[in-house]
């Protein structure tokens, strides 16, 4: 079965499953987890305060999802939209000074932070309504095929079966990694990891970064002695940081624009409209 065609059989499963009750109790299903936590050095007595909490539960809505999103089909052109534009020119001159000082020290233009803040949050908006841990916790445990498999098509043919199997097992080692940096991220932010509400896949905040990335690219530009990813300031710092340290410049011909902003997202059409939105910033109206 060719992909196009699994992403449609799964598409009408996903308004059902998105209303799936949390399966099972938390124990029942992170006993592996908790271990491989204290594994990579995760204090025993906290892990198992973490997941005997109420808020802890496994999300089974996520494995269709990050199965079948697909981001090039997603309809870029929404954010082009006039009443869109709109917000965005309004967020940028709420926030031009910290934009302008930002883009001194970065070299990342106000109006391409803006075009990104509209895109991924809709300027702050829309910041995800997801426990990120339970997310990570969930798919984390996904490698046991067993437990995916009933959010999944009766019907699917066994190369492709065997195909999505070997693809869960890769997102569970990566989910894991994600999910010992959220940890990581929250206690030295002073957070309380369960606190930290994101999308359906994991990121979180203004910018919508991976907890590895708020690690390693995070920025405590208020002084505040944390890092706020939902604090205008601290995100779009983080934001620079990010374009900045992964080669972004303005003084940059179009395409290698768009390649470094593909290490932001990797999908062209995405970065091809993050400078679209910019351009239309630029003009007058």
């Amino acid at each position: 079965m060719r992909p196009r065609i699994f992403f449609s059989l799964v598409k009408g499963l996903l308004l059902t499953l998105f209303f799936l009750p949390a399966w099972g109790q938390a124990q029942d299903f992170f006993v592996d987890l908790k271990k491989e936590l204290v594994n990579a050095g995760f204090d025993p007595s906290y892990v198992e305060e973490l997941f005997s909490r109420p808020e802890v539960h496994f999300v089974s809505r996520v494995m269709p999802r990050k199965l079948t999103h697909d981001e090039y089909k997603l309809n870029y052109a929404q954010f082009l939209e006039a009443r869109r534009i709109k917000r965005a020119r309004d967020f940028l001159q709420r926030h031009r000074q910290t934009l302008e000082e930002l883009a001194q020290k970065y070299e990342v233009s106000p109006e391409i932070m803006t075009a990104i803040a509209l895109i991924e949050t809709d300027c702050g908006r829309i910041t995800g309504k997801y426990r990120v841990f339970n997310i990570l916790a969930s798919l984390a445990v996904s490698k046991d095929w067993e437990r995916v498999r009933p959010f999944l098509p009766e019907q699917l043919p066994p190369a492709e079966e065997n195909r999505l199997r070997k693809r869960m097992h890769k997102k569970s080692r990566w989910a894991f990694k994600e999910l010992c940096a959220l940890i990581r991220f929250a206690r030295e932010n002073h957070l309380d990891p369960l606190s930290i509400k994101g999308s359906i896949f994991g990121a979180f905040g203004l910018p919508q970064f991976m907890p590895s990335s708020a690690l390693r690219y995070g920025i405590d530009a208020d002084g505040d002695g944390r890092i706020d990813l939902f604090s205008p300031a601290d995100a779009l710092a983080s934001m620079a940081n990010y374009l900045q340290k992964n080669g972004y410049r303005e003084s940059l011909p179009p395409e290698k624009k768009i390649k470094a902003i593909m290490r932001y997202n990797w999908s062209r059409p995405y970065a091809e409209t993050v400078l679209k939105v910019a351009q239309r910033l630029r003009e007058k109206g």
